[in-house]
């Protein structure tokens, strides 16, 4: 018995610090994830007695995880983003999805066929699970709640938040074809029409279909329900609820479920029948469940860290790996916006900040349980640890004081035009 109160002090403690995270690290310009991790490294090295990754996840309970972290979010960045955000504002996450993704899976891909000496598949899988930002740790620099983000339209937080949510569904394509590729043994035999078919277009038709669809008819619903009969269905953990369903159901009527969920939540955002007021107790919700799974999940992962799971690969994953962070994505979201007109400042801000962490764990996991054939398993996982870690660390040091940065600047030209520019 004395296990099981340990544990439950050790969730307490944990989720006791994260109800004071954010203010402490608004406080020391230190992103949450790094304390968070660091929280890890020390329970686990206390010797906490629950069942601690050695130094791998099991890849199924690895993919059920981080797939209901990555939906949560998902639902969270298209709640986060208003219709203050004309067409034209979109053209930035679009090129960084369309241009800069694409660009990072090429490089990903040559460099694991001829720095890491990886086989066809494994590489293709390595470059398609790193290329998506993420939306979990992504947090700190993406819009605040629906209400407060009408006050601030950052090009830089709102360009971050849409790729987060547009990215991981789109990158699910590429990584279906590094599954596919394995299963067919090469190149030759892989079936390129099907995939560019069913696999890409289809499902990603679908998927943005079907979130549409579900978020206007919640919206739909909320609105007449209420207004027609009394009943009052305003409960924050709807959100979670909404989040479930559009998931599962598209992915059921073979949609891309991530992009579903997202723009399940910015299709209800738009919905503008529903009161701003329970958008944003929605937003809240939902933003809290994602807090607390992210506590979960980063322990674990530091948990796996300090079991030796570094230790996976050899010299060649350390200098890719940051090789990926520092060189392949800031330059690839550079060249995507060359033809925007905007400061060099603010190009180089979106392009350093493209945060890599649990959607890439998904879809690793998601590929090893799909095709268990991949060559190299262990080290794929090692160097997107490393990625992971780098980023944690190099971002969490550097985002806020970046974001805060852009604030200021943006207050400051407000207070001298008398208007509300943008960063």
């Amino acid at each position: 018995m004395k296990e099981h109160y340990w544990i439950l002090a050790g969730i307490g403690f944990t989720t006791l610090i994260m109800a004071w995270l954010p203010s402490i690290s608004k406080r020391i310009k230190i992103s949450g994830p790094i304390i968070l991790l660091l929280i890890g490294f020390l329970i686990f090295a206390l010797g906490l007695p629950i069942v601690w990754p050695d130094p791998l996840w099991a890849d199924k309970g690895l993919m059920y995880f981080s797939e209901m972290i990555v939906i949560i979010s998902l639902m969270g960045a298209g709640l986060k983003i208003g219709n203050n955000y004309s067409f034209k504002a979109w053209k930035r996450p679009f090129l960084l999805v369309f241009l800069t993704m694409p660009l990072c899976i090429i490089s990903a891909y040559f460099l694991g066929q001829n720095f890491l000496y990886l086989s066809v598949p494994s590489s293709l899988l390595l470059a398609a699970v790193l290329a998506p930002t993420d939306p979990v740790l992504a947090a700190e620099t993406q819009l605040d709640d629906p209400e407060r983000e009408k006050e601030y339209k950052g090009k830089i937080r709102f360009a971050l938040t849409a790729e987060a949510g547009l990215n991981d569904g789109l990158a699910f394509p590429f990584t279906y074809m590094a599954v596919l590729v394995a299963q067919a043994g090469s190149w030759a035999a892989f079936d390129f029409t099907d995939w560019m078919l069913d696999k890409f277009f289809l499902k990603i038709i679908i998927g943005t279909i079907a979130g549409f669809a579900i978020g206007q008819s919640i919206g739909f619903l909320l609105d007449r329900v209420h207004k027609y009969t009394g009943i009052k269905t305003f409960d924050g953990f709807l959100a979670l609820s909404i989040t479930l369903f559009s998931y599962g159901a598209t992915e059921l009527i073979h949609g891309y479920g991530f992009l579903a969920v997202f723009f399940t939540g910015l299709s209800l955002r738009h919905y503008e029948k529903v009161s701003g007021d329970y958008k944003t107790k929605m937003h809240d919700f939902i933003h809290e469940v994602e807090r607390l799974l992210l506590v979960v999940w980063i322990i674990l992962f530091g948990a796996s860290i300090m079991n030796g799971m570094l230790s996976l690969t050899d010299w060649k994953g350390i200098v890719f790996a940051f090789a990926f962070v520092l060189i392949i994505r800031p330059v690839a979201g550079i060249i995507s916006m060359i033809g925007i007109k905007d400061s060099f400042k603010n190009k180089l801000a979106i392009s350093f900040l493209g945060i890599k962490g649990i959607g890439s764990v998904f879809y690793l996991s998601w590929a090893f349980v799909e095709f268990e054939g991949f060559e190299r398993k262990n080290e794929l996982y090692a160097i997107t640890a490393y990625i992971i870690l780098i980023s944690i660390v190099l971002h969490g040091l550097t985002a806020p004081s970046i974001i805060q940065y852009f604030k200021r600047k943006t207050e400051q030209n407000e207070n001298e035009s008398g208007e509300t520019p943008k960063e």
